[in-house]
This record gives structure tokens, sequence and C-alpha cells, in this order.
């Protein structure tokens, strides 16, 4: 189970999702991200959804909307039952699909959007290109991937904010720049 840290669900645990390409973020190390995005508010995408302890946590905290996608139909059915353990249905929508078919229906802008893609994932200048194409004006877009891993400093209007290792992860936050 994963525990909640903070806002109206502190303290609800969610299921895991239980498979070996789904990777588990550290409660500390979420943490350490929602202490540093200040506000959370709007429509919220976490992209590779796993558990969704990075989308309930930010619903948690004040997020209207919630998209969660994963390509997992085991991750979306742990996705549907944590919705439903927090009572947030009508908060959430969960689509059971990769995330290049997501982003090409998608007509949604976001204000946050989570990436954590699995380990043997290498398309991150594509998926940001991508993702940028679907924000709003003042986006924020937080990406979790390997310390080792090369990413871009900027792309489209989003540059970098933050960039902290812990441990084998790295955390990068993005913030759409443009005027």
């Amino acid at each position: 189970m994963i525990r909640i840290h903070a806002g109206k669900f502190k303290g609800n645990s969610i299921k895991r999702v239980g498979i070996d390409s789904t990777r588990e973020t550290a409660s500390m190390v979420r943490e350490a991200v929602f202490n540093s995005l200040y506000q959370i508010n709007g429509n919220v995408l976490d992209l590779f959804g796993g558990s969704g302890s990075y989308g309930f946590t930010a619903l948690s905290l004040g997020a209207s909307e919630l998209t969660l996608v994963d390509v997992n139909k085991r991750a979306c059915a742990v996705l549907n039952d944590n919705a439903l353990k927090l009572n947030i249905l009508n908060n959430v929508k969960i689509y059971n699909k990769d995330y290049e078919t997501f982003l090409k229906i998608n007509t949604e802008k976001f204000d946050l959007v989570f990436l954590d893609p699995p380990y043997n994932f290498n398309s991150y200048d594509k998926l940001l290109e991508k993702i940028s194409n679907q924000t709003t004006k003042n986006a924020k877009i937080i990406l979790e991937t390997d310390k080792k891993t090369n990413i871009p400093e900027a792309f489209n209007d989003f540059i970098i904010i933050k960039n902290k290792t812990y441990g084998i992860k790295k955390i990068v936050i993005y913030s759409n720049n443009s005027d």
C-alpha cells in the first residue's frame, strides 16, 4: 500500500500495481515534488499512471480534475479501485492506452503533468515535445527518470526550474516560460 502524505486524503492508503514494469515512487520523493510545486489546482495528467500516487496526491492537494493513463490493464484496474476507495470517480478519467495513442486522441489542456515512464523508456525528447502541446500557458511538467538519463534542458516554451537527484532517481520540474 502507498500512503497519501498530504491534503484532504492524507493518511489514506492506495493499492500498488505490483508488476515488474511499474516502479513506485518513494514517499520522500513524492513529498519533495509536491513541496516544490507550492500550489496545486486545475487539470492534472498522470501519463504513466501506475498506482496513481502522483495524481491522487494532486487531487488531495486541490487539483480539480485528474486524467490517468496507463497501457497496462492491471494498472488501470488498480487506478479505478483507488479512485473508488477515495470516492473521487467523478473527478477522475482513466484511459487504458499507450501514451502516444492517448496524446493523439486527447483534446484537453493540462495545468500539471506527471511523467514517470517505465525503466526501459528512451523517447524523452519525443514525449516532452508532444506533451508540451497539450498544456496550459502556466503549466508545469514533472519528469521522473533514472539519474543517468539525459533529458533536454528546454523544449518549446518549457525550461527546467528544478533538477534534483534522489538516490537512483532524478526529478526534473519544467515550467512553461511563455508570455
